[in-house]
């Protein structure tokens, strides 16, 4: 079941909320970034998040952001990020432009070798176009997937110069 149908059933009862919290999780998009993209104020979501009311126009809005956003997860090209939470909550945005064309980052987060061995090989199977991770792993991703691997060398900029490359490869 598609996330805003769980959202509309979730209304007549006071699981809306929490609905609402476990969507934003799946997709992976802060309450500040929901209200950007919807263009509903981020103090009305908040109300929405601590149980209160709203308007049906809100409710509306809510579920054709929730929409799109799932559209645009099947329709868009898709590339791994493979790293520990810390470095993933650094990412602020989850979808990027790159020579013209719009990519939607996936993350995966690892903490050990395997870990990431095992995200990539989800990440492969889950259709990403490439995988983005640290240097110390890339070569043993490389030797288990068929995508592109490009590595972030940790200094100012080094994310958006591994996106360039990774999808020059693509």
């Amino acid at each position: 079941m598609r996330a805003y149908e769980r959202l509309l059933l979730s209304i007549d009862s006071d699981r809306f909320p929490e609905e609402f919290k476990r969507v934003l999780l799946e997709l992976n998009i802060s309450l500040k970034e929901f209200s950007k993209i919807s263009d509903i104020p981020y103090s009305t979501l908040y109300k929405i998040i601590q149980g209160g009311d709203f308007r049906v126009s809100t409710l509306k809005k809510i579920v054709d952001t929730v929409k799109k956003f799932e559209m645009k997860d099947e329709e868009m090209d898709k590339i791994a990020v493979i790293a520990a939470r810390p470095s993933l909550n650094n990412i602020k945005t989850k979808v990027f432009k790159v020579q013209g064309k719009e990519y939607l980052l996936k993350e995966y987060p690892a903490n050990s070798l395997e870990d990431c061995i095992v995200a990539a090989i989800q990440a492969e199977r889950e259709g990403v176009k490439a995988i983005i991770c640290a240097p110390i792993v890339s070569s043993s991703i490389e030797k288990v997937v068929r995508v592109p691997v490009a590595v972030v060398i940790p200094e100012k900029n080094a994310f958006m110069r591994a996106l360039e490359v990774v999808v020059s490869k693509i």
